[in-house]
This record gives structure tokens, sequence and C-alpha cells, in this order.
């Protein structure tokens, strides 16, 4: 009797702390490369504890089988790593915009660490998405990233039917929005590009012997950061505005 309880309790928890070990691992800030390998799993591991010890009595039976077994803790693993790659997809809203801005600056050469996408980016969108996390974890945005992890279970339940379509087509529209806010914050620094590069094209025309792109570039750079100094605060209000819209819609 008791190895049955112990081997139910298991197999509950274990089905748990696939999808939410999942989430942990592709989810941004949490899931970033910076962080030991062996603190996510932990935080992970601590998240399943407490989501379980509420879902506990709502999980289906232990399958009869191995294979229907596998094939349960293969479907939450996806589930977790698919929605953790979906809130991925709101961070890059800020390394598509510091990318934009870069090659409109100049600064398209720069190029620095950036944690959020665990490689060698440009230092405008390495930039903006350091002052992007720093501000969602002062602001407790991170709170409703945890909400989400947990609030999955209500939204696609262990053992039911995954509605595939939906599912892709959630995906596919909060990755079109997070593209669409990139822009939507490097849209000041497009236009200025365009009038400051139509600019220096008139006035080579105007002046042939005129050195164009030795004396426009510095220009370029100067009048690029102060740009960027005043658009600042805008730029992440925005973004914060926008990431928590998208997180709620997309955790329903």
């Amino acid at each position: 009797m008791l190895s049955n309880v112990l081997a139910s309790e298991a197999y509950g928890f274990i089905l748990v702390s696939i999808r939410l070990t999942a989430l942990v691992m592709f989810v941004p800030i949490f899931g970033d490369r910076s962080i030991p390998s062996r603190s996510r799993a932990a935080f992970g591991l601590s998240v399943s504890f407490v989501v379980y010890s509420v879902l506990r009595d709502q999980l289906p039976p232990m399958p009869a089988s191995l294979f229907e077994l596998i094939s349960l803790f293969l479907r939450e693993f996806l589930i977790g790593a698919t929605l953790g790659l979906m809130m991925r997809f709101l961070m890059s809203a800020m390394h598509t915009a510091g990318t934009v801005i870069s090659f409109q600056t100049g600064l398209a050469a720069a190029r620095a660490f950036d944690p959020a996408q665990g490689q060698q980016s440009a230092v405008v969108a390495a930039m903006l998405n350091l002052i992007a996390i720093t501000l969602i974890l002062v602001t407790d945005l991170h709170h409703l990233m945890i909400q989400g992890m947990a609030h999955s279970f209500y939204k696609f339940p262990i053992g039911e039917k995954l509605l595939v379509a939906d599912f892709a087509l959630m995906a596919t529209q909060l990755l079109s929005s997070s593209f669409l806010l990139g822009f939507q914050i490097a849209a000041p620094f497009i236009v200025y590009g365009m009038i400051y590069n139509l600019g220096l094209g008139l006035l080579a025309r105007m002046v042939p012997g005129f050195q164009v792109f030795f004396i426009g570039m510095p220009i370029n750079i100067f009048m690029g950061f102060t740009l960027f100094s005043l658009l600042l605060g805008s730029i992440m209000t925005l973004f914060l505005g926008r990431f928590e819209e998208l997180l709620v819609a997309m955790i329903g």
C-alpha cells in the first residue's frame, strides 16, 4: 500500500517538474546562460514542489503502459520548452530594437556579450537587454512570469488533448507582436537615419570634394547617442507596458 502511494506521489511530482524545469531552462532571465545550470534546476524543482502541492489532486492517474508514460513525459517537456521559448520571444523585442538602432547610428560593429541571447550582440542591443532585465526585476514583472508557469497547468491541463493549431497560432502571434514592438521602439532612429543619410547624400552631390563619410560618421554617432539618451526613458516605459500586456495575454 505504501509503495503504491510513494510511486503515485513520485509520478505526480516528476510530471509537474518536467514541465516547470523545461520552462525555467528556456524562460528569459531565469533561464539565461549566465545563471549556472544547477541554480536553474534547483529553482525549477522548488517551484515544482509548490505547484505540485496545489495540483496533486487534479493530476491524471499513472498510465498502465510504459509507452504512454514516456509519451506523457515527452508531451510535458515540449509544452514547457515551447512556453519558455514563447516568453523569451518577448525579450527579443529589445534585441531587435537594439540591432536596428546600432545600424542606424553606426555602432553595428561594436559588440558585447548579451546574457539574454547567450552570445555576442550589438553593444546597444546588449545594453537595452541588460536595462530591460534590471527593470523587470525591479518592477516585479518576474513574479508575473512565475505566475504564468503555474497557470500553464490550468491553460494546458496534464493529460488533456493539446490543441496544436491554437498553440501554434498563439506562438506565431506572440513572435510577430515582439518583432513589431522592436521596430516600434526603433522607429525614431529609423526616421532619423533616413533623414541623416538623405542629407549626407545631397551634400555629397552638391559638394563632390567634401569628405562625407569622414565628417558624417562622428556626427552620426554623436547624434545617435544624443537621441538615445533623450528617448531611453520612453523606450523602457513602452517596453515594460507592452511586455506586461503580452505576458498577461499569453497567460490568459
